[in-house]
């Protein structure tokens, strides 16, 4: 039986090919159907070396590194730590999604997802040059120090509030 997400999933892509076929018959669900498959057939070497990363990482990372560097109790260690990773990391969300996944499994905390997750989105180093080169330096260095204490303290915020749920987290989203 499919976990709800992908129910949902299936409900929305449903949904949309029903008023894609009510706007413009067959033709327009399989023009859609096609965009989705270039789309698919695009990012499957991104998702297969991503997922291959996010095995390495689980491998590597092992529980009890996990806990000490990235757990509940490293504190603002594993939290710093997450962002560092998180702005360095290259890839967009079919790169970091797996990785995070398989530090979640490894055992990190709350915090340190979410700061990781939050810094790859603020922080991300590999998009600085596309931004400074569209947007100047002036722009982007001021988007940089408004977002600076952001992916910490919501790291800090969500292992503060929500922590101690992270191993309920864990169970709801295991394979």
């Amino acid at each position: 039986m499919p976990d709800r997400t992908t129910i949902a999933l299936i409900f929305v892509a449903a949904l949309l090919a029903g008023i894609a076929w009510w706007q413009g018959g067959p033709a327009l669900v399989l023009a859609g159907f096609v965009d989705g498959g270039r789309t698919l057939v695009s990012v499957i070497p991104l998702l297969v070396f991503a997922f291959l990363i996010a095995g390495l990482v689980q491998t590597l990372v092992t529980r009890d590194r996990a806990a000490r560097w990235l757990g509940a109790e490293s504190g603002w260690q594993g939290i710093a730590l997450a962002c560092l990773g998180g702005a360095l990391i290259p890839g967009g969300p079919y790169a970091y999604y797996p990785i995070a996944a398989a530090l979640m499994r490894s055992g990190a905390g709350l915090g340190v997802l979410v700061a990781f997750v939050t810094a790859k989105n603020l922080w991300s180093v590999t998009r600085l040059p596309l931004e400074f080169a569209l947007l100047g330096a002036h722009l982007t260095l001021i988007r940089l120090l408004v977002t600076l204490p952001v992916p910490p303290l919501m790291g800090l915020l969500a292992e503060t509030l929500f922590g101690q749920q992270m191993e309920r987290i864990r169970k709801a989203v295991a394979p």
